[in-house]
């Protein structure tokens, strides 16, 4: 019997067009959602009548493209790119790597590669008229975050980040914090996810911690692609769609939000006299948003709901952490954040020298580490310890012999 193993981004899709298919969403939402066009999504979905769930999995999985060009060929192309055409267009430099270096790669190809790595620039399209944009109609298909900073309690400002369901404007979960991190926005998210479960997509602003925007850095990869941020990391582990907003206007829902939280929001706090973030998170959150949702949030036009209920054994405090590969030392420690860590040795291995670890930093500080499927315990060697590392067996056979000679000369 065949096993397929469905990712959670393709739970995320088959969700989607199964509710296109049961005309609970259109195909123009759909393709909103999954960030393709509505013909792909009409594609999709006739297969999937066809195949049900064996559709979503893309029959090229695990293969090779016969096509696909070598690193080396991309750092090559580049590499010319820099020093000799710079400034030319695609096709007329696709056409000299043909003619003069006989390097033969599609147009397409060397365009994605050239933008990937911060060598051209996506053409500037006219302005166009805007209109707004309808709302989702299921609960979950579509949440929108973003984070407003203001003199919420007077005086000093400070940063409120919050959510938003586009179908109902309800306001799930929103919090003061004393700044926009990548850690608070994080924070935000998990909670978010406990209390309601796991949206189909995410709707954002182009913050430096929901997308990447550093060139020529190591956040580019052999690929010439972006590596995820840690939040788009942690919603890739969810299967949660990450869309960032084009402009302010985009996402006018959630800027319209804010606009009535400073009017609303700010007077009952002055009102009550509060002035410090957890008198404000408490009021927020017993006090304005449930009276808040009440009065502003409306019924979907769907009642079926596209919240995800969290699979079981999935770990939060992990998905929402901050992730790092590091190599184990040959003495068994790693270096993480100007900090000593030892692997202790366990039942299964006794030494994890030269292994790739994931540490993770947790949003209570925490650090756990990662090797496999399988944590590690470990123990921080502080800076006031004498520590130091066994030599080798050759370094003591070549003491013993440097010793032996000394000796015999006496």
């Amino acid at each position: 019997m065949e096993v397929i193993t469905l990712r959670q981004q393709e739970v995320t899709r088959y969700g989607v067009i199964k509710g296109v298919i049961d005309r609970k969403i259109s195909n123009s939402e759909a393709a909103t959602l999954l960030d393709i066009s509505r013909r792909q999504v009409i594609r999709i979905k006739n297969k999937v009548r066809r195949a049900d769930f064996k559709a979503i999995v893309h029959g090229n999985r695990g293969r090779r493209p016969k096509l696909a060009i070598s690193n080396e060929t991309k750092e090559t192309i580049l590499s010319l790119y820099r020093s000799s055409y710079y400034g030319f267009n695609v096709t007329h430099f696709g056409e000299f790597l043909k003619e003069v270096h006989g390097i033969e790669v599609s147009r397409e190809t060397l365009r994605k590669l050239l933008l990937n790595s911060g060598l051209r620039a996506k053409s500037k399209s006219p302005p166009r008229y805007r209109s707004r944009r309808a709302r989702m109609p299921r609960r979950g298909l579509l949440v929108q975050m973003d984070s407003s900073e203001h003199p919420w309690m007077g005086g000093k400002s400070m940063w409120l980040i919050a959510t938003i369901d586009d179908a109902t404007g309800e306001v799930p979960y929103a919090l003061f914090v004393d700044s926009d991190s990548t850690e608070n926005n994080m924070s935000v998210i998990k909670k978010l996810v406990e209390k309601k479960g796991i949206p189909a997509a995410l709707y954002t602003d182009g913050a430096s911690h929901f997308k990447t925007k550093r060139h020529y850095s190591y956040r580019v990869n052999l690929k010439y692609d972006y590596a995820p941020t840690q939040i788009q990391r942690a919603l890739n582990e969810l299967g949660v769609r990450l869309i960032i907003a084009g402009s302010p206007q985009a996402k006018g829902r959630i800027e319209r939000l804010f606009g009535t939280f400073q009017d609303r929001l700010l007077k009952e706090l002055r009102l009550y006299k509060i002035s410090s973030i957890e008198k404000a998170n408490h009021y927020l959150h017993t006090k304005f948003l449930p009276k808040f949702n009440k009065r502003f949030s409306i019924p979907p036009k769907d009642p079926e709901t596209a919240w995800r209920v969290l699979p079981k054994g999935l770990n939060l405090d992990s998905v929402f952490s901050i992730k790092e590969k590091i190599t184990v030392r040959a003495d068994n420690t790693i270096s993480y954040k100007n900090r000593i860590f030892q692997i202790l040795p366990n039942k299964y291995r006794i030494s994890f020298a030269k292994a790739q670890v994931m540490v993770e930093k947790r949003l209570d500080e925490s650090i756990h580490i990662k090797y496999k499927d399988q944590y590690l315990n470990y123990k921080e060697i502080h800076s006031d310890e004498t520590y130091e590392a066994k030599p080798s067996s050759n370094t003591l056979v070549l003491n013993d012999l440097i010793t032996s000679d000394i000796f015999s000369l006496y």
